[in-house]
């Protein structure tokens, strides 16, 4: 016994010496970060460059390192919204050093590093491309209530945050698009969230949610996208994730909303040992929708995280996602005065939506048989599993290895009450039947009903004090897919040049179900009241029921069905070389060389009557056939960048670029478009701009061009004798120019954010036969105005900063846009205010927003079902406006 004690006393005395002996052969690193004002800053980032030595300041701005091995270093010391600052130190065993650093502002982030759209991470100031940064601080000012909300702060990018928490859409540089994230690259640390932005019912959106977990957000606008990602002539936006330092940090946010809305935020990370870093978070959250459906909007979340093996010579790290959310999609209402929108009798335009309880449930039969049952409050679902990793390691003799890869599953449900045509008035949409169908089968009278309750609906013609109704769409997509991608670099630095040759592969596959439905409604809605489905019968002399147009409210079963499938892959190398003539010059050219093939299936379809007499819906469903038609499509193509960075001073750059890039068709030019009839979409652009920055005043403008080829569009042509459609091609060209600024006269500030542009069609023309044996009518769009981007838009944001307290203001204003490239349909210009404010109180921050607080009716788009518009605009008609006003208010606790 004794024996053991003596040999755990033995142990525990060289440990002792062990430790003493590591101590005397080790110093400590402290000091204080304050601004150029004196005030403490809490939470600035200390570390000795290149080491995993490193701490965080506290509330009075003081930092301890602690167990540094003596020797020479660099200490880093960063803080958002500060240049970062780094001076050179010597550390003696047993010793203490004492540094203070005064931190100069950096009112745009210009000393702030950036990774994305250049191979070597840069400051801004000396990189050769339009890029934007927004750093977690401000994101958590601007309070975005989605991810397109946030993408609003960069310049160039038009963006639609109508829709909701997904499903919505930018448009770059005025390069023409009918939505979603067609010419830009939507990323998580530096690879698609999936590989095509733009399939049909899976905008890039969906997949992606700003929450704790995200450290910041860059975007390239044009420039070197087209080298560094495929299919993002327009630019790259890359989300940033937390990795975790060398000192545990977290915070909890909990949120609410004046729309029903609950969320909880955490996130946490840290050392884990020696020499490992881990960050986890996430989200949960749900809500009742600005605009209230009468279930539950918006249900679900996220978990993600990462974990970092540091190494002496680079890293190895892992990270995961896995979200499951349900959000409502948000479509065009009814509106009436085109030329001043505003709301009908009935239904509120900053609250209503067609989507409602009543609709919720939907149980249909098939041709095949069986019932096909389908939920509202499902919404768009995305189920999200993704798995990757990150290597980065120094091989020797100035070569460095960088390798990314992702594996995501993806199982997404998407249900939705889409808009169809305008409403119309409830009698002269059931007398039009009685006319028709009716007269044939000797019905001469009809009668409205609720479809829920059989209850009979005595004066349609002032039903909801608007006698209207309308057919809308229930649709539902499934949507399950999957996608791999990896990018591996390899750098080496060869006297002024640095050279890297980069690998991309990536494929993926989509499987894709559609089987939508029509629903006759009433027109009504509102934060109290939503949409009741109608059922219209008609009936004989006597008031027996002859026939009825719709079945349990649908006005048509099957009113179209889709079942495709796409299995692609691409593989691209590029080379990238960025060399310096002189400390103030650098320059950089790349060339990306990238094939690719797509197949596919598409079922053939057919038409089915499902042999209900009692009714007119089950007449002529479409559905699949049984038969398919299979597709395959392959390319090669090759993008080239060339751009230049002249670094003035420590204040002041220019910068330059040319680049030409592409976009190869994606899932619905393979369905809808016969074989051989789509083309690669080519992008030529040029880019200049000046980025200067003192510590009260910066600016960043951006003059561009972008010339685009091979719109694709429908016409009329003339083939054996017949009138038929065919697809032909279209240009645009957009002059423009890009500006963000900022001042700041001591405790106030004002931030611009702003894009002038004129974008345009080129060569494009129509014709209208009316008789195949004679001359078209020619209809001309060329120098037209391209269709839903604006000329003007821009995001003026004063604010006020006084100890802990931070309040701003914010309005934003977009100019007259069009619904269709006739410019017939014109969406008029509007403008919104937003607010907010935060007060930190030691680890506490409350702060509280609000969102379009003077309630506008603004216009994002038209009825994009609705097609061309040729002549008069109707008085009532449908369109997306923005959310309407609502707050939100939050409490974080950091530690």
């Amino acid at each position: 016994m004794w024996s053991g004690k003596i040999k755990t006393i033995i142990i525990m005395v060289c440990m002792l010496f062990a430790i003493s002996a590591i101590a005397q052969n080790t110093g400590t690193v402290r000091g204080v970060v304050t601004d150029e004002q004196g005030a403490p800053l809490l939470g600035a980032n200390v570390y000795l460059e290149g080491t995993i030595h490193g701490s965080s300041t506290d509330e009075d701005g003081t930092f301890i390192i602690t167990d540094v091995p003596a020797g020479s270093y660099t200490i880093v010391v960063e803080y958002l919204g500060y240049r970062t600052q780094k001076e050179a130190i010597n550390v003696t065993a047993g010793e203490t050093v004492t540094i203070n650093f005064s931190m100069p502002p950096d009112v745009l982030n210009f000393s702030e590093v950036v990774v994305t759209g250049m191979v070597n991470p840069r400051q801004k100031i000396e990189s050769s491309v339009a890029i934007t940064t927004v750093n977690i601080d401000e994101i958590a000012l601007r309070a975005p209530r989605n991810t397109a909300d946030l993408l609003k702060a960069i310049p160039g990018f038009y963006v639609e945050s109508s829709g909701g928490e997904g499903g919505n859409n930018l448009f770059a540089r005025g390069i023409p698009a009918d939505g979603s994230f067609r010419y830009v690259s939507l990323q998580e640390d530096g690879l698609p969230v999936f590989e095509d932005g733009e399939l049909m019912f899976g905008n890039a959106d969906l997949f992606l949610r700003v929450d704790e977990t995200v450290d910041r957000m860059e975007a390239v606008r044009g420039g070197t996208a087209s080298i560094f990602a495929s299919n993002a002539p327009g630019g790259i936006i890359n989300f940033v994730s937390k990795t975790g330092g060398s000192t545990l940090k977290g915070l909890a946010k909990f949120t609410v909303g004046d729309y029903g809305l609950y969320r909880t935020d955490i996130n946490i990370g840290g050392p884990l040992g020696e020499h490992w870093r881990f960050n986890i978070g996430g989200f949960y959250r749900v809500d009742q929708g600005i605009r209230p459906p009468g279930f539950t909007a918006n249900r679900g979340g996220q978990i993600k995280g990462n974990f970092t093996r540091l190494m002496d010579k680079g890293y190895v790290r892992f990270n995961f996602k896995f979200m499951d959310d349900r959000n409502i999609f948000y479509l065009p209402i009814p509106l009436t005065n085109p030329a001043n929108p505003s709301g009908i009798n009935g239904f509120d335009p900053n609250y209503g939506t067609m989507t409602s309880l009543d609709m919720n449930y939907l149980s249909v039969p098939t041709p095949k048989g069986g019932s096909f049952e389908k939920r509202l409050d499902n919404g768009m679902h995305p189920q999200i599993t993704a798995l990757g990793g990150e290597i980065f390691y120094e091989v020797g003799d100035g070569w460095t290895l960088k390798n990314t890869f992702r594996y995501t599953v993806i199982n997404e449900e998407f249900n939705a009450i889409f808009s169809l045509a305008d409403p119309i008035s409830a009698t002269d949409y059931a007398e039009n039947l009685l006319n028709t169908v009716g007269a044939a089968l000797g019905a001469t009278k009809y009668q409205y009903r609720f479809a829920r309750t059989g209850k009979v609906i005595n004066d349609p013609q002032n039903l909801n004090g608007n006698g209207l109704v309308a057919n809308v769409g229930w649709w539902n997509v499934e949507l399950p897919m999957s996608n791999f991608a990896n990018h591996l670099q390899l750098s080496k630095k060869i006297d002024m040049h640095n050279l890297t040759l980069g690998f991309y592969h990536t494929s993926w596959k989509v499987n894709s179900v559609w089987y939508w439905q029509d629903v006759l409604a009433e027109v009504r809605g509102g934060k109290d009241v939503q949409t009741r489905a109608l059922d219209l019968v008609l009936l004989d002399d006597n008031g027996n029921e002859v026939i009825s147009v719709t079945k349990n409210g649908l006005s048509k079963i099957g009113s179209f069905y889709q079942n495709y499938g796409l299995d692609a892959v691409t593989n691209a190398v590029y080379v990238n070389d960025e060399f310096a003539l002189s400390d103030k010059l650098r320059i950089d050219a790349g060339v990306r060389f990238e094939t690719g093939k797509v197949d596919g299936y598409v079922e053939n379809l057919g038409s089915f009557d499902l042999g209900d007499p009692t009714t007119l819906a089950d007449d002529a469903v479409t559905y699949g056939d049984g038969t398919f038609r299979p597709y395959t499509w392959d390319y090669t193509e090759i993008a080239w960048s060339l751009g230049a960075n002249f670094k003035m001073s420590e204040q002041m750059a220019f910068y330059g670029r040319v680049s030409d890039g592409f976009r190869t068709p994606d899932d619905q030019h393979f369905v809808f478009f016969e074989e051989g009839s789509y083309k690669v979409e080519q992008v030529f652009q040029f880019e200049a701009g000046v980025k200067y920055s003192s510590p009260h005043f910066a600016f960043f403008a951006s003059p561009f061009g972008i010339f685009f080829k091979n719109i694709p569009f429908s016409d009329e042509v003339v083939e054996n004798g017949r009138i038929v459609r065919a697809f032909r091609f279209a240009n645009s060209q957009t002059l423009g120019i890009e500006m963000e600024a900022i001042a700041k006269f001591g405790n106030f500030m004002i931030d611009f954010t702003g894009t002038l542009q004129d974008p345009k069609y080129k060569d494009y023309q129509l014709f209208d036969y009316d008789d195949p044996t004679k001359p078209p009518t020619k209809i001309d769009f060329t120098d037209n105005q391209v269709r839903r981007i604006p000329k003007i838009f821009f995001e003026i944001r004063p604010s006020f900063a006084m100890n802990n307290l931070n309040v701003f203001l914010s309005l934003r204003y977009f100019g007259d846009r069009y619904a269709d490239d006739a410019n017939n349909n014109k969406l008029p210009a509007w403008s919104a205010i937003y607010a907010g404010a935060s007060y930190r109180m030691g680890q506490f921050t409350l702060s509280l927003n609000g969102s379009n607080l003077t309630n506008t009716i603004g216009l994002t788009e038209g009825n994009p079902r609705a097609g061309q518009v040729i002549g008069a605009v109707k008085d009532i008609y449908m369109a997306r406006p923005i959310m309407g006003r609502s707050f939100t208010a939050s409490l974080t606790y950091e530690f």
